[in-house]
């Protein structure tokens, strides 16, 4: 859990390895996971980098492996899946694996193309006898005998038969049922009505080869007359994309050829199962060892692509690199770099080694499965500043309390936990088994989230007192009912005065005799109001308080006084004041008090004392007999506080730019007057003078911002932060409406369905009445308050955080670590690792 605090922090290291141990030594990075390699050859293009042909191998492998993934698609053959992390593979057997891959890829391509050959010529025949079956009984007897009808042969091996001029012309084919009718009216429109056409009364429902689908054709017979009119009627059929076969001219011919046909298809049949036999066999072979070579190929893709992000030195016999790494793993690299040099017996062995920089390093905390999905939150706004406060880690407890305080209802919150936790009971289960549904996988890495969200709305739930909106008596009511039968009559109503006999208060949430109350939405709505008023309060005071930790240990100690003081001070003495009426006017007034200016009919409404109080105005009382303020000095003490605050806006708005113009103006006078800092000394005896004289000259450049730009910066932080602080105090009233909105849709959920429709059925089938009414209810419950409230919930409390929290502390300018792993290539499983955006980036690179 410390690694959660801040992120890690992080060396920029030299890598220097041998060519001979440098696939080794990558091989053993990957498997690690804890490098990120920096490109040392960024001008470099990218076909002149030194293992461009290993990796251009590794992608001619990797697409014929995609090849066959597709064909196993094409016959819905299972690949199995990969249960272990194998090796990547070794340059000596790349050679003797691509030759193994060509040849897989040639037998399976020929397989391919032998069976598409059959197939095109099996559709051929089945479109001509079903040509025949359905065209036949049109003809009849009719014979198309020499001497009514002189034959020709038509282009392209297409049958037809037609006369010289004034002769009959005779069509036969077959069409795509969707361009049956646009087909026939253009056949219509360029014979002008003069032709003879009809179609088969079934269709026939053939196998497409190319695509694998299943295509609706219709058969045809086309009359008309002239040589003219046929040369149309062929360029139509060209446009529609029409078969045309011949018809035999007799009835015995066409009875001939139909058996013909069928003994053809039948005999091809055979031949289509049994090459299609011999080429699922094939796939099974390969689909049994498909993701074992995809895995090593991808491996050795990607650290052949590591590996040209390192530059060779003059000598052409080191690698070198540079990469971040953890400090905390910087042992375990070096202890890889000495067993694999050992393990090789380079005479020079690789080494790492730590350089110094000015660049800031990426943002990486380590994470758990359980530490993960709050985690994920917050890197869905921003990748913290290097070694920032993380909000991750207080985000554990904050986020599912302010959830569970929308959300408040034990029943709803035991769904939360039971779902949540039969995902974590079944996780070894599902995590190595990538889904392709997007919302199961957000719910999946979110579990522990779902989890702690379910347990506070129970506890929040009970608090509230609500189960599935009804309430529960734990102990006895703090009102006792001392009216009689004889009280009642003509009565529906009565009035529980607190001044009469009571029990002791109800110890534990809210008293259940509230539910019975009609002035019930009256008095949540007045407690939850000023509950979200508080917490919203503590909650930003918290999050300026994490930015006192921040300024420490950047050593930002200006901030202090010209920033984090004002900004408390603003915020305290006018909201944190808020927050103190609230209590004062709970604990000085009291329906039980015998002082009249005690009671609840004087007690002042802190609205208008804060509207008044922000306008320099007098608050008058509610009443003449009751006083305007809560104590004597109230208003000037008011006023004392409004000034401080207002003086505090100055302070926001000047302090930090003219401090910060200050020091810049003494930095660059010491730069230009010494010329050279000791700073920098260092990198010149290392380098040239060109790289020093251009740290320096940055360096100026850095310390003369102008003032009016610092001033204009400041000016927008600071005119957020002091309009903020009031929009976002009132953006914390959503706990409230939420709240309200979830408990008053529960109960009418439960009066409209259960209550209305079920409860006050007396009859025999009362029970399996209850029965089918709770399931609907059930469903309801589920979908609408479960799921879609809970939605709601989850946004709004995830909002709370990125604006009202975040941005009293959170910079949110960094970038995070994107090392070089396998586990992306391995595994889909998003709740090790890496934060999850870092992931995707990652896997994308490799």
């Amino acid at each position: 859990m410390t690694g959660m605090v801040r992120s890690e922090e992080m060396a920029l290291c030299d890598v220097y390895l041998q060519p001979e141990a440098a696939f080794d030594i990558v091989s053993r990075f990957g498997e690690m996971g804890c490098l990120q390699f920096l490109d040392a050859n960024p001008d470099v293009k990218p076909y002149e980098r030194n293992y461009v042909a290993e990796v251009c191998r590794c992608a001619e492998m990797e697409r014929r492996l995609r090849y066959m993934e597709g064909e196993m698609k094409k016959d819905s053959i299972k690949i199995p899946a990969l249960d272990h992390d194998p090796p990547a593979l070794q340059p000596h057997e790349m050679s003797q694996f691509e030759n193994s891959l060509e040849k897989w890829e040639a037998d399976i391509v020929d397989m391919s193309e032998n069976q598409t050959n059959l197939l095109n010529n099996y559709l051929e025949l089945r479109e001509m006898l079903y040509l025949l079956t359905q065209i036949g009984p049109l003809l009849g007897d009719a014979e198309l005998s020499p001497d009514t009808l002189l034959s020709r042969k038509g282009g392209g091996g297409a049958g037809e038969q037609s006369t010289s001029a004034g002769r009959l012309v005779v069509l036969s084919g077959v069409v795509h049922r969707s361009r049956s009718y646009p087909f026939q009216m253009m056949l219509w429109r360029v014979s002008r009505g003069n032709i003879y056409y009809r179609q088969a009364t079934e269709d026939a429902i053939l196998l497409d080869p190319s695509t694998g689908k299943d295509i609706r054709k219709v058969a045809f017979l086309a009359i008309c007359q002239g040589e003219q009119l046929s040369s149309r009627m062929e360029k139509v059929c060209s446009g529609f994309r029409v078969n045309i076969y011949p018809c035999p001219e007799t009835k015995d011919e066409r009875l001939m050829m139909t058996l013909k046909l069928n003994t053809r298809v039948s005999d091809l049949e055979q031949v289509i199962r049994k090459t299609k036999y011999h080429r699922c066999k094939a796939l099974r072979t390969v689909g049994k060892r498909w993701a074992l070579w995809m895995m090593q190929v991808r491996k050795s893709k990607s650290i052949y692509h590591t590996m040209n992000m390192f530059s060779i030195d003059i000598t052409k016999n080191c690698l070198i690199g540079q990469c971040w790494v953890p400090k905390s793993d910087l042992e375990r690299v070096n202890v890889v770099l000495s067993e694999v040099s050992a393990k090789i017996g380079t005479n020079v062995p690789s080494f790492i080694s730590k350089t110094e920089t000015t660049e800031m390093p990426p943002t990486y905390f380590r994470t758990n499965k359980f530490t993960n999905g709050f985690q994920t939150l917050i890197n869905a706004y921003g990748d913290s500043k290097y070694r920032e406060l993380n909000p991750g880690l207080y985000t554990i407890i904050t986020f599912p309390f302010l959830f569970a305080i929308m959300f408040g209802d034990f029943g709803h919150g035991c769904i939360l936990i039971l779902f949540s936790g039969w995902m974590i009971l079944t996780e070894k289960k599902h995590m190595g088994i990538p889904s392709p549904n997007e919302i199961w996988n957000i719910m999946f890495g979110g579990r522990y989230v779902i989890f702690l969200m379910g347990i506070f709305s129970a506890i929040l739930g009970i608090l509230y007192n609500d189960i599935f909106s009804k309430h529960v008596y734990l102990m006895e009511s703090y009102w006792k009912n001392t009216y009689t039968l004889a009280d009642l009559q003509g009565s529906h109503y009565i009035t529980l005065d607190p001044l009469l006999e009571t029990n002791p208060p109800y110890a534990f949430g809210v008293d259940p005799f509230w539910g019975f109350a009609t002035n019930n939405i009256m008095n949540g709505n007045s407690m939850k109001m000023k509950m979200s008023i508080i917490i919203g309060i503590i909650h930003m005071i918290f999050g300026l308080t994490l930015s006192l930790f921040n300024h420490l240990y950047f050593k930002r100690y200006y901030a202090i006084y010209l920033q984090f003081i004002p900004q408390v001070l603003f915020l305290c003495c006018i909201f944190l004041w808020l927050v103190i009426l609230i209590y004062m006017k709970w604990f000085m007034f009291s329906g039980k008090s015998t002082d009249i200016k005690r009671g609840p009919g004087c007690a002042p409404l802190i609205l208008i004392l804060f509207i008044d109080m922000a306008l320099f105005t007098t608050s008058k009382p509610v009443a003449k007999e009751c006083d305007a303020y809560m104590f004597t000095f109230q208003q000037s003490l008011q006023k004392c506080l409004l000034l401080v605050a207002l003086l505090c806006v100055p302070i926001l708005f000047f302090g930090t730019p003219l401090y910060i113009y200050a020091k810049n103006q003494k930095k660059r006078k010491e730069l230009l007057k010494s010329g050279f800092d000791s700073k920098f000394r260092k990198y010149q005896h290392r380098g040239s003078v060109s790289k020093s004289e251009e740290r320096i000259n940055a360096e100026i450049a850095k310390y003369s911002v102008p003032l009016g730009e610092i001033l204009i910066h400041q000016a927008i932080h600071s005119i957020e932060f002091t309009l903020s602080t009031v929009s976002h105090t009132a953006s914390y009233l959503r706990l409230w409406a939420l709240s309200l909105a979830h408990q008053q849709l529960s109960k009418m959920l439960w009066s409209m369905i259960m209550a209305k429709l079920a409860l006050k059925d007396h009859t025999t089938l009362a029970p399996v009445k209850i029965f089918a009414i709770f399931a609907v209810w059930a469903v309801f419950t589920v979908s609408i308050l479960v799921v879609m409230e809970g939605l709601s919930a989850f946004l709004h409390t995830l909002r709370l955080h990125w604006v009202e929290f975040m941005s009293k502390f959170f910079e949110g300018e960094g970038y995070c670590f994107r090392p070089f792993n396998f586990k992306e290539l391995f595994t889909k499983d998003k709740d090790s690792g890496p934060e999850a955006s870092c992931k995707k980036k990652a896997a994308a690179d490799i």
